[in-house]
Parts: structure tokens; C-alpha cells; sequence
């Protein structure tokens, strides 16, 4: 065939180890041009730990504000670790107790504040990258059953690589009927976002183990959570009054 390059068609002169070297050297050019485009999606938080607790409580507040709670956002026993543990990732900083290339994914009993921790480090997050003018895609927030309910009307592709927040991950129907067909959008869209590396987290009630059951997303998606997440438990009973 005309696009395959016969064996003797490089160069007089070159080697065996001078074709592995264009080879490796290209691989390697490869390699630094996907890293380069990851970088752009991150940035190391600017505060200090207790900066980063007066913002966070401040953006919780204004969550609970909008829900017409009267409560405020109390930091304790059972939440400070993790609290202490999103601080050190959003920082970076290897002193963290997981992979800093995945995403967070926030489980723990139904009530136990994971929700308002990861939608008011969104807030923040986001609040940062406006007001300080940094050039770094802001986070959507989403709940996963309105996630389902936009990609039944659209593809998958709006939500494909965009920094995202799933909330209530495993809560969503698992499948739809698509003009006669049954269809698995959320599995699809999983899918892509780890095939594509984007920046992804979440919440759920449900640990990896359950997420994997055949009844959830299945095996072959649950070994995709697996390497797309650290899974970090939020403990204690259900703050709601």
C-alpha cells in the first residue's frame, strides 16, 4: 500500500539506534504536549490554611443562606479531616492522603454534609479564578439525576472535558429508553471523562465496591472510578434538623 513506508526508504546513514532515538524522542514530544495541555486546569490555592477556612465557611454559609436554613456552617471532629484533606489537595502539597491526579470523590451516610463541603469548596474555587482574574476553567456543579436529565435531551459532549462536580453519583436511573433503546448515558459520559482525562468529582452515598455492582455501573466502569477517584469518607450521622 502507498501510506506504509518501505523498510528501506529512511535516510542513508541512519542507524538502528539513531531510528530508535527519533522514535523515543517523538514519543517523548508527545508525551510533554498532552501534559502541557493538562496543566492549564489547575492552579495552586493561594491561601493559607486558615484564609482557607474564612472562605470556606463564608462560601457554606452562603449555600445554607440560599436554602433558607438557619443554621451556619459549624467545622468539627468528624469533618475537619477532611476538610484539612481537601485544604493540602487544592494546595497540591504531597502531604496529601491520595493521588493528587484524581478527582475527590466525597461518600458517606445520607446527611452527613458532604454535599454542602464540596458545592462551597466549588464556590471558593470558583469565586478565586473571577475575582482574582485567573485564566482557569471554573467547576459546574451538578446534581447527578439533573445531569442525567440534561444528557437524555443532548450529547454528552457539552459535559465531556469541562471541570465537573457530580452530586449524588449512584442516585441517577442507571438506564433510559432512547427512541426504543435502552441507553446508559451516565456510564457513557464516565466513560469519556476518564478516557479524556478530565477533572472530575463528586458525592455519593455509595462506596466503589457498591458502584461497581452489577445493578450500579458495573464492573468495567467501577474499574474506571477506581483510577478516576480518591474515594474519602466523610463520617458521622446526619446534621439535618
Amino acid at each position: 500500500m502507498e501510506n506504509i513506508r518501505k523498510e528501506n526508504s529512511l535516510p542513508a546513514g541512519v542507524t538502528l539506534i539513531s531510528q530508535f532515538e527519533i522514535c523515543r524522542d517523538s514519543l517523548q514530544n508527545r508525551f510533554f504536549d498532552e501534559k502541557k495541555k493538562n496543566e492549564p486546569l489547575r492552579f495552586v490555592f493561594p491561601f493559607q490554611y486558615d484564609q482557607y477556612i474564612q472562605l470556606l465557611i463564608q462560601s457554606a454559609n452562603v449555600i445554607l443562606e440560599k436554602r433558607r436554613e438557619r443554621n451556619t456552617f459549624i467545622i468539627d471532629r468528624f469533618n475537619e479531616p477532611v476538610i484539612e484533606q481537601l485544604y493540602l489537595y487544592l494546595k497540591m502539597d504531597e502531604h496529601f492522603e491520595g493521588d493528587l491526579q484524581k478527582g475527590i470523590m466525597l461518600m458517606g451516610k445520607y446527611g452527613c454534609g458532604k454535599t454542602i463541603i464540596l458545592e462551597s469548596i466549588v464556590g471558593m474555587y470558583n469565586t478565586i479564578i473571577s475575582e482574582l482574574f485567573i485564566q482557569k476553567p471554573l467547576f459546574k456543579f451538578i446534581k447527578s439525576i439533573n445531569l442525567l436529565e440534561d444528557l437524555k435531551q443532548n450529547s454528552i459532549q457539552p459535559h465531556s472535558k469541562r471541570p465537573l462536580v457530580i452530586d449524588e453519583l449512584g442516585r441517577e436511573p442507571k438506564q433510559i429508553m432512547d427512541f426504543g433503546n435502552l441507553r446508559s448515558p451516565m456510564i457513557e459520559l464516565l466513560c469519556e471523562r476518564h478516557d479524556t482525562g478530565a477533572w472530575t468529582h463528586g458525592t455519593t452515598n455509595f462506596t466503589l465496591e457498591t458502584l461497581s455492582a452489577e445493578n450500579q455501573y458495573g464492573r468495567m466502569t467501577g474499574d474506571r472510578l477506581k483510577s478516576m477517584f480518591n474515594f474519602i469518607e466523610l463520617k458521622g450521622n446526619s446534621r439535618r434538623k
